[in-house]
């Protein structure tokens, strides 16, 4: 039976198939660069870099003025230099992450085909961009795009290193696992050690592990992290006295290098949310979406691989990517604490697994596992028309116009692949960006909207009051879309305030309020921590707090 040939648009299309999809990825992503920072995390280190920018002190980082240790501050710099440019804006905070974050997927292809070759790269690199994992990682910027986008780029590098021996791969892989250190500590080490580690184990390679010149790379390292250990020695070490997060005289040194990271499974680290030890597994059924269900047999073959050469003298392929998942997975799963973005920078080796698992076995791919993976794709594809429905109707044509427009993309995109490996892989892609362009350009807006934080701190920058106080409800993006630290009523009793004060102050403590004027009302919601309440709109009242921006009226 003879194929069908595409001519004229649809050639073009599966000319240009990979890097279409590619080019819809990161216009997704540019568009979450204009949605606003979210509570928690993103919006307090938006507001530390914020503050960093206006002092001036990189190498001792502040939060409203106090001692801060827990983030090394690689993201704090990074972030803090677009906004002296463009002042505190999602844009400013955003961009140096997103820009990383794209050279984290380009390594992720290159790391793959250093070993696989150019095709698998790509489906790895798509698989790995698509996941809701990046998507998040793009709009709710923390500090794990930037791990993962440094781990992935060292574990190129040393591949390159295992491949051609030259000193200069050692040079840029020591250089990348400094900067993922900077991002989140220990575990920017440990990860490439562990997976390049576990490769020359299993490959027996006993003569590069005892190789001297891994040296060289803990020294670069070393170069990396200097200035940032100077800072912490200067801050904390030399001042015994001060007290952090209840810890007395702690060790900047020693808190970066050990309780923050080791610590949490030692139980040296106070944080501990009792978490199970499965937990990181059912954080990766949504996290590692659309692939979870057809990554789940490609992991398997992955593992009997090794099972089966475990007697084999001959040099295998790569552990690289098996080693990267699953010895880091073991060790957070004993973690006392554990949040869903702490496997994010695992999901690269796990989209390895999957495409090379694709690219030579896709043939024999069950149909019966074909429709499931076709059901899960409709999911994503039918959610948004719930949003744009009835969690936040739309009042125009236009969106459901692009969702139906997306959807025909859908099944024609599908009609046109021929390879196996494609058809199973690409329709999935389409499918998941017409889901993250409905969240991007109608759902987070709409959301965010119940962030007050963010509503009020830009209406203050504009105002410039000339006192301003909170009073029972403080949010990170309050600094720092107001572009200043913000300090609460507590200290000097509110009724000493003077008149012409401004206050933010929740609607329950609105009644103790000396005389005043209510100058704004805002709906507020934690938007972290969506519910079915929240999302129906005739139940979301009750999930709403008012908050009040007032001016204090002479007594």
């Amino acid at each position: 039976m003879t194929k069908h040939t595409p001519t004229g648009f649809a050639d073009f299309v599966v000319r240009n198939r990979y890097s279409l999809l590619i080019a819809g990825i990161l216009a997704v992503y540019g568009i979450y660069l204009q949605v606003d920072i979210m509570e928690i995390d993103a919006a307090q280190y938006a507001s530390i870099a914020r503050e960093m920018q206006e002092t001036g002190q990189y190498l001792q980082v502040h939060f409203r003025g106090q001692d801060y240790l827990d983030k090394p501050p690689l993201l704090f710099w990074l972030t803090s230099i677009p906004m002296g440019w463009l002042g505190p804006t999602a844009l400013a905070y955003k961009l140096f992450p997103f820009l990383i974050l794209i050279l984290g997927l380009y390594a992720t292809y290159r790391f793959t085909a250093v070993w696989y070759g150019r095709t698998t790269g790509i489906l790895a690199m798509l698989m790995t961009a698509s996941t809701q994992a990046f998507f998040l990682m793009a709009n709710d910027v923390r500090t794990d795009g930037l791990l993962t986008s440094w781990i992935m780029l060292s574990v190129w590098q040393l591949s390159c290193y295992l491949k051609k021996g030259k000193m200069i791969f050692l040079l840029t892989s020591g250089l990348c696992i400094g900067m993922a250190m900077l991002s989140k500590g220990p575990i920017g080490i440990v990860i490439p050690a562990a997976a390049v580690g576990g490769h020359l184990l299993l490959s027996r390679q006993w003569s590069k592990i005892l190789d001297v010149r891994w040296l060289l790379v803990l020294l670069v390292v070393a170069v990396v992290l200097a200035p940032m250990c100077y800072g912490l020695y200067q801050q904390f070490d030399l001042h015994p006295e001060k007290e952090v997060y209840g810890l007395h005289g702690p060790s900047g040194l020693g808190f970066f290098f050990w309780t923050q990271s080791f610590g949490r499974i030692t139980g040296d680290n106070p944080f501990n949310n009792h978490a199970p030890w499965h937990y990181l597994i059912g954080t990766m059924m949504w996290d590692f979406q659309p692939w979870v269900w057809m990554w789940i047999p490609a992991f398997w073959f992955k593992v009997q691989s090794l099972w089966r050469r475990r007697f084999d003298a001959v040099e295998p392929t790569e552990w690289i990517s098996l080693c990267g998942f699953v010895l880091p997975f073991i060790a957070l799963s004993f973690s006392a604490y554990k949040l869903p973005h702490y496997i994010f920078p695992l999901f690269p080796f796990a989209a390895v697994i999957l495409a090379v698992f694709m690219v030579q076995h896709a043939l024999r791919w069950p149909g019966w596992m074909d429709k499931i993976q076709l059901v899960i794709v409709h999911v994503f594809m039918l959610a948004p028309l719930a949003v744009i429905f009835w969690a936040f109707p739309v009042h125009t044509p236009w969106l459901p116009i692009l969702w139906g427009i997306g959807y025909a993309i859908f099944w024609w995109f599908r009609s046109l692949m021929v390879e196996a490996s494609d058809r199973l892989i690409l329709p999935t892609v389409v499918a998941v960006l017409l889901f993250q362009i409905m969240l991007a350009l109608h759902f987070y807006p709409h959301l965010l909207r119940y962030q007050s934080e963010s509503q009020v701190g830009r209406y203050i920058k504009e105002a410039q009051p000339e006192r301003i106080y909170w009073h029972d409800q403080y949010g990170y993006a309050l600094d720092y879309y107001s572009d200043r630290v913000i300090p609460n009523a507590y200290g000097p009793p509110v009724d000493s305030l003077p008149p012409g004060t401004w206050i933010w102050v929740s609607g329950e403590a609105l009644p103790t309020m000396p005389p005043n004027r209510v100058l704004r009302v805002y709906d507020d919601f934690q938007v972290s921590k969506l519910s079915v309440i929240f999302l129906n709109p005739s139940t979301r009242p009750q999930k709403l707090r008012k908050m009040y921006l007032i001016e204090l009226a002479a007594h």
